[in-house]
Order: structure tokens, then sequence, then C-alpha cells
């Protein structure tokens, strides 16, 4: 479980030109009038000077004139403005491998109140892509104007995944107030805020409070949730006239549709850039690659990494992992020896224990939700398991056991869920804080864990009993 961001500041969006600057400029070259193949124009590319403002009007149809905002058009990085999505890595020789974070920024969503953000990252043709099945088709269609990308995305919310962290890529903010802010704070390369600093960045607590882009209901972010859905490594689309959706950051908006499993599905507005960029993922199950262009009126989801023109999603900064989060980029489950560093019954260890036992799932339970949630989150991530799953781990099957076992894991309470989250930090480890203090349940939650690992059994997952001979319930 990750430590709640306590700071829930409603950010002033700062006021700027474009309630100015009228149609007199004129909307510059019809981009995509035509479709695709009958452009008069190629999409804008870094020197474009309005693209920015016919997005940002496009974006803010029906908007009132309270609600400010200045779109990023800025050139974030040398290789474009901030709707390229760049993604840049920092070479250190002497590391190994020889890189460091890229400038991916770690945010936590709030643990009180339901939150949700968006997964834009394998959106693109009109049909699935991916290992899994189930997967659902995620279109990235141009409006008739190719101002703007429709994407079907995914959304997460922390009813079914609470706690595990999502990154922004700090050079593709579009607020550029909160760009700036942002900058100032972690430095142009995000190094001072977390994962790299200690710091949170302030477009964390933007986005968790739903003040990045007026009217949007979420926010397209970056998450490793779909990861083991999806084909690792990456299609270089290098060619000249590429162009691509960077939906990093765009405004997203609920349409109630949902995927064939009943997951919600929604409608993310995302600008367009001409140049180089990779898709990501790898070579598909049948053995095909993925085509540059999907469609005569489609385009991928897509960023570019000018460093190596390969991967472009975080990779753990040196030494370092997130707990709770998925493999790869997760902690490891608790294991003998893990958190050698804390003793039972020491301080803070009293805490992570009178948090546990004090958190109750909802009014009325005795079922005590952080033991609940630690016995199925991480597993049912994908931690300790055999890769790729099996068929019937499937995400809808997964996210609503994490949905039942997470429930009220908010009742543990600011304080406490802060003490678990220092020691899981410390220690780098998953679901692991009530191992290493030495916690125990209450026999009501015991029978709910006995219960939740036999599900976890029924789609061939290991549960933590399993692997690490902890969270056993009554056995």
């Amino acid at each position: 479980m990750r430590l709640q961001n306590s700071r829930m500041v409603c950010y002033r969006i700062i006021s700027a030109f474009w309630l100015t600057v009228i149609l007199s400029t004129g909307l510059g070259p019809d981009l995509y009038a035509a479709g695709i193949e009958k452009a008069k124009s190629p999409i804008p590319g870094a020197e474009s000077g309005n693209y920015g403002l016919q997005y940002e009007r496009s974006i803010l149809t029906g908007i009132g004139l309270e609600d400010v905002f200045r779109y990023n058009d800025q050139l974030t990085t040398q290789f474009g403005p901030a709707y390229a999505n760049i993604f840049e890595l920092k070479i250190e020789p002497l590391s190994s491998p020889p890189v460091s974070n890229p400038n991916f920024l770690e945010c936590d969503p709030p643990q009180r109140g339901n939150f949700s953000y968006a997964l834009c990252y394998y959106s693109g043709p009109e049909e699935p892509t991916g290992i899994s099945a189930a997967n659902a088709a995620l279109p990235c269609k141009l409006s008739p104007d190719g101002k703007i990308a429709n994407c079907t995305c995914y959304e997460f919310d922390t009813d079914n995944v609470p706690g595990v962290p999502y990154f922004v890529d700090i050079n593709a903010i579009s607020n550029l107030a909160i760009y700036q802010e942002t900058v100032e704070t972690c430095g142009s390369d995000g190094s001072r805020c977390k994962p790299n600093g200690k710091v949170v960045a302030p477009v964390c607590d933007v986005i968790n409070t739903n003040t990045l882009v007026p009217g949007a209901d979420l926010i397209s972010v970056f998450s490793p949730l779909k990861k083991l859905d999806y084909a690792g490594g990456s299609t270089m689309c290098h060619d000249k006239g590429a162009f691509y959706a960077g939906c990093m950051t765009s405004p997203c908006y609920r349409t109630g549709e949902v995927d064939a499993n009943g997951n919600a599905l929604v409608d993310c507005s995302c600008p367009v850039y001409a140049g180089p960029f990779e898709i990501g993922q790898g070579e598909q199950p049948d053995g095909q690659m993925l085509a540059c262009q999907p469609s005569r009126n489609h385009v991928w989801s897509a960023a570019h990494n000018p460093t190596f023109g390969q991967e472009i999603i975080p990779t753990r900064p040196n030494d370092r992992c997130f707990p709770d989060a998925p493999p790869e980029s997760g902690c490891d489950l608790f294991s003998e020896g893990t958190g050698s560093q804390f003793t039972p019954g020491s301080g803070i260890c009293v805490d992570v224990c009178n948090a546990y036992d004090s958190g109750f799932a909802n009014l009325g339970s005795q079922i005590q939700a952080g033991y609940t949630c630690d016995a199925t989150l991480c597993t049912v991530l994908g931690l300790g398991q055999d890769l790729p799953l099996s068929p019937l781990a499937t995400s809808a099957a997964r996210l609503e056991l994490t949905g039942l076992a997470c429930e009220g894991l908010e009742n543990l309470g600011e304080t406490g869920l802060g003490a678990i989250a220092l020691v899981e930090e410390a220690a780098l480890c998953s679901c692991c804080a009530s191992q290493i203090c030495g916690c125990q349940p209450n026999m009501d939650t015991a029978l709910e864990i006995d219960n939740l690992n036999d599900q976890q059994k029924g789609i061939d997952i290991n549960p933590q009993c399993a692997i690490n001979h902890t969270l056993c319930g009554t056995q």
C-alpha cells in the first residue's frame, strides 16, 4: 500500500492569451479534412506556431470563461513540444545498465475518495492488439479536421487498484502553468522528484484533484497495470511523414462505454504530432509486427525515445523498485530476511499493526482490509507468478478480486498508510509490511483470506501463502 499525498491542493490555473486570440489569425492549414491520404499539409511539427491554439480551442469547446487554461505548446525538449511526448534517458556510463531513470514522474493516487485515470498507451487501430484475448479494441480516430485524435482508452480507478503508482512524462505536461511549476520544483529532467528524489511533483497533486484540464473527467497518464496483457518491446516508426497521437496528460471523458468484460472505457482528446515514434508493443503473438499506420483515419497513441528508439515506459531508478507495482518495475514480495532493519514491537511497527488491526472493510464489518488487500493485490498484479499468466487470469478477473480484497483500505487512515508505505519503501518489498512487523489478523479476516486465496487459485494465481508461507488465513 502506498502513502496518500496529503496535500490535496487545488491549483489555480494561470490565465493566458487564448481568450484574447481570436479567429482573426485563421485556423491554419486544413490538416486532414479529407482523411490522411488526401491531406493538403502535414500534421504540424515542432515549428508550427498555431497548432497548440487550435488544439486548445477544440478541447475547451463549451468551457466557461472562468476556466482559463493555456495549452503547453512550448519546445519542452530539443526534439519537440509537449504534445510530441518525448521520452529521454540520461546516459550514465558507470551504471549497469548504463542509464538512469528517464523523465517519468512517479505519482501516488489519493487513498481517500474515488480517483480515476486513463491509460492510452495501447490505443490506435480499430481491432484489439496484444497477448490477452480479452483485450479491448482501442481505436484512435482522427477528427474530421485532423486537429485531434479521439482515442478510446482504459479507465482505472482506486476502487479496484488502490495505491498502485501512475507516471507522468515531465516533457509532456499539457497545462503550461503546471508544466512550469513542475519543472521549477523537479528540475527540467524531473530528477528532484519521485522516483529519483523524495519530492512529490506538483503535476501529481493537480491530476489527483482533477484540475489539470478544465472540463475533463480524468487525465491520460501511464500505468503498468495492463503490461502483462500486451507484448513487450516496441515497434519503431521512423519513416518520413510518420505521425501519431501524443496522449500523455490529455483530457478524457466518460461515455458510458465498456468492454466485453464490463470494464470502463473512456474517450481521450489527444493532440497529433508529425515525427518519428515508437509503438509501445513489439512482435504480436502471431509473429507479426504492428503497422505504423493502423488505417487511413487512425493513428497510434505513441511517444518518441530519441536516445535509443526503443521502449517508452518508466524504468527503475538504480537500486530502486516501486512497492505494489506489477513485475519488472514492482518490488518483490516478502521473503525471509526482508525488512530486517525493522523490529516487531518497535515504534514504527506498532503504528503499522495498529493500522492493519483498526482498518475495517466497511461499517459493521470485522474484516481488516489491510491484510486482505496484501494477501491479494500484489500477486494478482503478477508479482511472484510465472509469466505469462494463465488465460484464466484475465484483467477483468484480477481487477474484480483486487476490488473485493481492498475495499475499505482508506479506513487504515493517513498516518497508518504512511507508516506502511515507509516500511515497504525502506525494505523494497510489496504487500509486505504486516509480515515484517509481525502483525496478525483476526479470525474473520483469516477466513476471508482463505476465501481470497482460493479465488486466486481458481484463476491460476499463486497467493502469498503458496510463495512465502505468509497471509495463509486459518491454515
